[in-house]
């Protein structure tokens, strides 16, 4: 019997290849975005697993009251890990803090490389399971030894086996390599460490830094053995830092490591997800992408139930009892559901790659893992039986003797189900219109939020080398006088970052008893001209002021908070020091364009200056240009490796989860239209067929053609409006939850599902009316000539 029902389904697949292509290649998109949505949401569920005690690894966090706004930050002092290690050995037994990740130059002989690394304190290796290949990485790194990286040690070294052998840091500092730790993965917040340093190293060049605790700098780790021990930790440290920093009343959070990567984001001092609500936004997308597929297969089954009901007719005539007829069905539904898998398996792998540059993560199909294919089948058994199943008892409960008659064409019951499922489709396909819509206009709409500066041809170099710094006047007045450059400024950062926020500052009228958070930068008098500020009021620093080693520009947000009007109406003070106020320039971007602005101040004489920046111009050569601009920085330094990164390039990086979102949401939701329209192609030409006799009555009848037109599409612009009302309220609810995460927002307006609802009503239209038109000009002597 089994070897009958197979005969009889890959007959039937045959037999009907439009039926087939289309059943087929619906479900092949459709397990083709469900198994790319599999691996990426995979993947993004496997960050930090890989550690040994990754469940019991916490981060410490701060949420301090900025300005009456609560803000979680992941930076903390030097001094709350010293309270850790001394107050909560029981609790938890250990406890790292590690410095700003960085590139540095390292030289080795005659080899000269860039590499990212940070400075550790105590077992920071033994902490997070680093895996040693060579050398002693479980202890504490001893003062001027560091442990190194496979791949850095294969690039220094040409081999693995370093340790003893000693390396150059910034042309000045000489570390010997304690040992090499294996390769992190890509799936690890750590991803991409080159080298760790010893802290104490760091301590050496920061005197006075190892008892502040205003100077929250770091990231500090603890491991916590009892999750219960979690909330009487977070209230005891709160206790301890409120009594030092009374300023910004800050509250500890503990946050552990297995939601450091999905859970992300927080808000008014609670955590309120983050990445994981694009996690589940795709494997939902594909849920419904499957589900359009199915509802094709289903519908274009039953709607073919008059060209088998012969079929099943002669089959239950000699003897095929139902149970059996359903499950040839099923085994039918699941053959055309192993053929898509396959084609789906085809068209995965050759997406992967585009796949890799808009996620920029390493996806791959695991063909060398068993439960790849225990999943995979077990997949193609559920979701054939399920697309499988309605068919199979619809075609199954035909009576015999009118199935061999041919007179089940016309069961009211089937008609009913089918337009639902179309219905669906419609509901499904317009919400994914509509939501990608809001996606793609919001990324537009913060992509042209103003910046403040000019983006174009600036180049940022950070200089870890103090020669550099010393002699950067020299260095502008070569790189100038050879028309390099427009103009090159030294700063404590790039334009786009600000360096760090800080608190009590105070001006007449404020009222905070410690004093007021803002951001604080630290500029040259050339940085206004080199990233082309656009002053609102008063003037740039100058050498021709001597008051000026005093003076202090504010941003718009800061004057606003401050409620600076007139340039002589207030002063700013900090730590006793009374700064004037010399110009207000617009809101410079210096943060995530998706936040607010943070009040900021700039001054010319408050952090350290170490980051370059360089306006090029635009009329000269950018590739000779940068080679020669690196000749005049190696004749200052010979053993600087010159490296820059665009201003422009770096601030396009914060678009880069958006724009992933909305390629990955415009491809799946035009797999989706497509899905929706090959079926709906399929199940027209046969409802068409069906009725061909009706349509050559009607035009010998006097019907115009304009009029059966009518007849065949009006049915299908009310099931898409009806598939529109459905989705439209749903996608407004869930996109306005959506973007209430965004500071600067678009607003959700009529015209976005009057656009989409007209392009819904014309994809329908188009796809309904090639097959109508073709019914309606067909010839009636043909089409009734059996009569």
């Amino acid at each position: 019997m089994i070897r009958l029902f197979l005969k009889t389904a890959l007959r039937n697949l045959k037999r009907s290849p439009l039926n087939t292509t289309i059943n087929i290649l619906g479900l092949a998109l459709g397990f083709t975005v469900a198994l790319i949505s599999t691996l990426w949401v995979l993947k993004q569920f496997s960050f930090d697993k890989h550690y040994s005690n990754y469940q019991h690894i916490y981060q410490v966090m701060m949420t301090g009251t900025f300005n009456d706004e609560k803000s979680t930050d992941r930076s903390t002092p030097i001094p709350l890990v010293k309270t850790i290690a001394s107050d909560f050995k029981n609790e938890m037994p250990d406890a790292t803090l590690v410095t700003n990740m960085e590139s540095n130059n390292i030289k080795v002989s005659d080899k000269k490389l860039n590499a990212v690394g940070f400075y550790a304190l105590g077992k920071f290796a033994e902490l997070f399971s680093l895996e040693s290949l060579k050398g002693d990485n479980a202890t504490p790194i001893s003062p001027s030894t560091i442990i190194i990286s496979e791949s850095l040690a294969k690039r220094l070294f040409d081999q693995t086996d370093a340790v003893g052998k000693i390396l150059q840091l910034n042309g000045k500092e000489q570390y010997t390599v304690q040992g090499v730790y294996k390769d992190i993965p890509e799936n690890n917040t750590f991803y991409g460490l080159d080298y760790i340093l010893p802290f104490d190293d760091y301590l050496a060049k920061n005197q006075g830094i190892e008892e502040s605790w205003s100077s929250c700098f770091f990231s500090t780790f603890a491991k916590i053995d009892n999750d219960a021990f979690v909330p009487a930790l977070e209230n005891k440290l709160t206790n301890i830092i409120n009594k030092k920093l009374t300023d910004i009343k800050p509250e500890i959070l503990l946050h552990p490591m297995s939601k450091w990567h999905l859970y992300d984001s927080f808000k008014n001092g609670k955590n309120v997800g983050g990445q994981i609500q694009y996690v589940w936004m795709f494997v939902w997308i594909s849920l419904f992408i499957i589900l359009l597929a199915s509802i094709n297969f289903i519908n274009l089954s039953t709607a073919r139930s008059l060209k088998r009901g012969k079929e099943i007719g002669v089959l239950k005539s000699v003897g095929v009892n139902r149970r059996q007829l359903i499950a040839g069905f099923l085994l039918e539904s699941i053959l055309a559901v192993a053929c898509a898998f396959l084609i789906a398996v085809l068209f995965a792998t050759l997406l992967l790659p585009w796949v890799k540059t808009i996620t920029h993560t390493s996806l791959h199909i695991p063909f060398a893992d068993i439960r790849f294919y225990g999943y995979s089948l077990l997949g193609i058994g559920v979701i054939g039986l399920l697309a499988g199943m309605y068919p199979a008892l619809f075609l199954s409960a035909f009576n015999p003797i009118l199935a061999l008659k041919g007179k089940i064409n016309n069961r009211k019951g089937g008609s009913r189900s089918r337009k639902a499922m179309v219905i669906v489709q419609f509901a499904i396909s317009i919400f994914l219109m509509i939501s990608t819509y809001l996606v793609i206009q919001q990324l537009h709409y913060t992509k042209d939020r103003p910046i403040g500066y000019k983006s174009s041809n600036l180049v940022n170099i950070t200089s870890s080398n103090s020669t550099i710094v010393k002699n950067f006047d020299v260095l502008r007045k070569d790189l100038i006088g050879q028309r390099l450059v427009k103009d090159a400024s030294l700063s404590s950062n790039f334009v786009n970052h600000l360096s760090l926020t800080g608190g009590g500052f105070n001006w007449q009228g404020n009222d905070t008893r410690d004093g007021a958070i803002m951001g604080i930068f630290t500029v040259d008098e050339n940085f206004a001209n080199t990233v082309q500020w656009n002053f609102i009021k008063g003037r740039n620093f100058s050498k021709d002021f001597k008051t000026d080693s005093t003076a202090v520009i504010l941003n718009e947000a800061a004057a606003k908070f401050m409620g600076v009007t007139d340039l002589n109406s207030k002063q700013l003070s900090r730590a006793g020091i009374d700064y004037h106020i010399v110009g207000i320039i617009q809101n410079t971007l210096s943060e995530s364009p998706f936040k607010s602005i943070t009040p900021t101040a700039y001054f010319l004489k408050f952090l350290p200056k170490n980051k370059i920046t360089l306006q090029l111009d635009e009329n000269q050569d950018v590739k000779q240009n940068l080679k020669a601009i690196a000749a005049a920085f190696n004749r200052i330094d010979p053993d600087l490796i010159f490296d820059y990164t665009f201003t422009d390039q770096e601030y396009a990086k914060e678009f880069q989860q958006m724009e992933m979102i909305k390629s990955l949401t415009s491809l799946f939701t035009g797999l989706a239209i497509l899905i929706s329209c090959l079926g709906l192609y399929a199940l027209v030409s046969f409802l068409t067929e069906q009725r061909e006799k009706e349509i050559g009555i009607r035009k010998v009848l006097g019907a115009s053609e304009l009029g059966l037109w009518r007849l065949l599409s009006t049915e299908y612009i009310w099931l898409t409006g009806i598939g529109f009302l459905l989705a439209a309220p749903l996608a407004y609810l869930l996109m306005e939850s959506w973007l209430e995460d965004y500071v600067y927002r678009i607003s959700i307006t009529w015209t976005v599902f009057a656009i989409t609802g007209l392009t819904a009503l014309i994809i329908t239209l188009l796809t309904v009316s090639y097959q109508a038109i073709k019914a309606t000009l067909a010839n009636p002597v043909k089409t009734l000539r059996s009569e």
